[in-house]
């Protein structure tokens, strides 16, 4: 079968879109969860200190399809600003938002606001008893006037904590293709109602709809809040973005993540890689806001170990993995310890190397890479964004090599390189160019579900039936069964 976009959507959604929502009691533990710890370099060179990596990964293991989802406390809030009416914008936005009243259930609340010059609740929050009520609220709504983001952030959220409750998914999906002119209107404001926001457990989930938005903001309002962040070049993009970010958090898994790692005397932490965390004498420590069903989430931790003689082998790290089982509402905590071989044949150690994890470690320090190209095209200095992104694109090209040519490693090479030769021709960063390397580091650096929309020149992805795919959460095998099924019928 022909895995279009939508039919992918349909497939991550449709096992739990239609489950019955009654609120049931959960005495046993819900989450079944695989949590791994291994290292870039399971055999280090004898006789010398090196360098190595520490992936801790959690998957989800196969969703229960007879599980009760837990259900929605969603607010939707529209910009319909004077420039979504170019475009067709606001009329994708609206099938969008009409989208996701489609997919979801009685048991659901849901909140509508949009905001132009001042924000409005069109319909406040309420059980979805009638979808109709809904989507004539959405066909109704017109563009016009400026745009008062902060306002309508603030009041989809005062609607979702008339519901908060943690038997509920709360989540805030955000949409936006401007700069915010009104109120409150800097990415330190917005960030820090963010943080607020994830602090009383509601998510906010970013939309950034053509080339004038601020992707600072709306990466930073996500990243803050615990949420996803998207970027659509084009508007007819937004219901499959809509219908992506709702059909994930349908299979949330677990939440308030937080993996403590332990260094004994010897080793030395020295950095998270990709994620924010914090990183002391003997420790380091970060969060992951939620697992989702279908999807790997990882943390990379960089550690300095002490040389050794041959055959030696060394505990490098103790790791500790905290999460909450958002339907029992218990706390579990798993520990694993990591150790280390050595080796005194330089063939045999480069032979060990995990591909896998060489992969991964080099793809998010590429994301960190898109970042600092940007803040120094911010700055005016193309030539050196332009250098650094075609070094790391020639980095990612050996690596490839050694990795058995894998397909992503090749792809974001050459989409690094492409870059780098444009911004280097024109002696500028285009907004999208900008735009698309923002997103992009997101995605790779919080391991959200890549799109399926992304311009076939940078980082289109793989065919979903590459082994880099599986790296990226295309996982559909068995929706797909059922799906066939359904077709069949």
């Amino acid at each position: 079968m022909k895995k279009t976009p939508l039919t992918i959507l349909f497939v991550i959604t449709t096992a739990l879109i239609y489950q019955p929502l009654p609120l049931a009691a959960h005495n046993t533990p819900t989450t079944q969860i695989r949590i791994s710890t291994e290292t870039d370099k399971p055999l280090v060179l004898a006789g010398r200190d090196d360098q190595v990596v520490i992936k801790v990964a959690l998957e989800a293991l196969q969703p229960d399809r007879q599980r009760e989802r837990l259900p929605f406390n969603l607010a939707i809030v529209l910009d319909k600003s004077g420039s979504m009416g170019s475009q067709n914008k606001m009329e994708n936005a609206k099938s969008a938002a009409i989208e996701i009243i489609n997919r979801l259930n009685r048991e659901d609340i849901v909140s509508l606001v949009v905001y132009d010059s001042a924000p409005h609740v069109l319909l406040s929050a309420r059980p979805l008893k009638n979808k109709d009520t809904f989507i004539r609220a959405i066909s109704g709504i017109r563009s016009g006037g400026s745009t008062a983001l902060y306002g309508g952030l603030t009041l989809g959220a005062r609607e979702l904590q008339r519901n908060l409750n943690e038997d509920f998914i709360n989540r805030i999906i955000l949409l936006s293709d401007g700069l915010a002119n009104v109120g409150p209107q800097s990415t330190e404001e917005l960030s820090y109602l963010g943080g607020s926001l994830d602090r009383d457990g509601i998510n906010v989930s970013t939309v950034g709809v053509g080339l004038d938005y601020n992707e600072d903001l709306m990466t930073a309002l996500a990243q803050k809040s615990g949420g996803n962040s998207y970027f659509a070049q084009n508007s007819d993009e937004l219901p499959q973005i809509f219908a992506q970010e709702v059909g994930e958090a349908m299979t949330l898994t677990a939440k308030a993540i937080n993996i403590r790692v332990h260094c004994p005397r010897g080793v030395i932490p020295l950095k998270t890689i990709g994620r924010e965390g914090t990183v002391s004498r003997n420790a380091m420590q970060l969060s992951i806001p939620n697992l989702y069903g279908l999807n790997e989430k990882y943390a990379l931790f960089e550690v300095r170990v002490p040389p050794q003689r041959p055959g030696a082998t060394m505990e490098i790290a103790r790791v500790q993995i905290d999460y909450v089982d958002p339907y029992s509402k218990k706390t579990y905590t798993e520990r694993r310890t990591v150790t280390i071989q050595y080796d005194n044949n330089t063939h045999t150690v480069l032979r060990a190397q995990n591909k896998d994890i060489l992969r991964d470690v080099a793809l998010t320090r590429t994301a960190e890479i898109k970042d600092q190209a940007i803040e120094l095209a911010d700055k005016g200095q193309y030539q050196e964004a332009s250098s650094l992104l075609k070094k790391q694109g020639a980095e990612l090209e050996k690596l490839a090599q050694i990795c058995d040519n894998d397909p992503k490693l090749l792809s974001e090479a050459q989409g690094n390189k492409q870059f780098a030769k444009e911004i280097n021709e024109r002696q500028r960063m285009t907004k999208y160019q900008r735009k698309s390397m923002k997103n992009s580091s997101w995605i790779q650096k919080t391991n959200q579900y890549e799109p399926y929309y992304l311009d076939a020149s940078y980082n289109s992805g793989p065919s979903l039936n590459s082994p880099a795919a599986a790296q990226q959460g295309y996982q559909t095998s068995v929706y797909d069964q059922n799906l066939q099924k359904q077709q069949s019928r």
